[in-house]
């Protein structure tokens, strides 16, 4: 697994955000409620927390299959993690100091830049660092 992905620095680039992909999904599908708890965003959002737990999930699942068989030519899968890590920086930065964060109950931290923002390193780096594997 190591050797397929280019080394040791490689496959952790690639794993941290598959576990990030699976925690969020988890937590989203499964610990709904608590979720929607620790974040305050109330019981409304129960179908837009589950929504991102099925992305989430699913991005998760398929780096990890990736890290299990190949990187080749996977590069699209981590265009789209890159572009939406990037909007995700962007939105979650606006959100969390805009007005929603002033909404009584919210519990807007900085888990909504910190997150994405590790996200969008990591994959910045698979994407440029990386390019002789997953363009293959």
């Amino acid at each position: 697994m190591f050797e397929a992905s280019g080394g040791a620095v490689n496959f952790i680039a690639v794993l941290v955000p598959a576990l990030m992909g699976a925690f969020y999904g988890f937590k989203c599908l499964f610990n709904t409620d608590s979720a929607i708890a620790e974040w305050g965003i109330g019981a409304g959002s129960e179908f837009m927390v589950k929504l991102t737990g099925t992305y989430c999930g699913t991005q998760g699942v398929m780096y990890i299959i990736l890290l299990v068989t190949s990187l080749s030519g996977s590069w699209a899968l981590f265009a789209f993690g890159t572009i939406q890590a990037a909007l995700f920086l962007v939105f979650g930065y606006t959100t969390v100091k805009g007005k929603w964060a002033e909404v009584e109950g919210v519990n807007a931290t900085n888990e909504g830049i910190i997150v994405p923002a590790i996200l969008l390193v990591f994959h910045l780096y698979i994407m440029f660092a990386m390019g002789g594997i997953i363009y293959g």
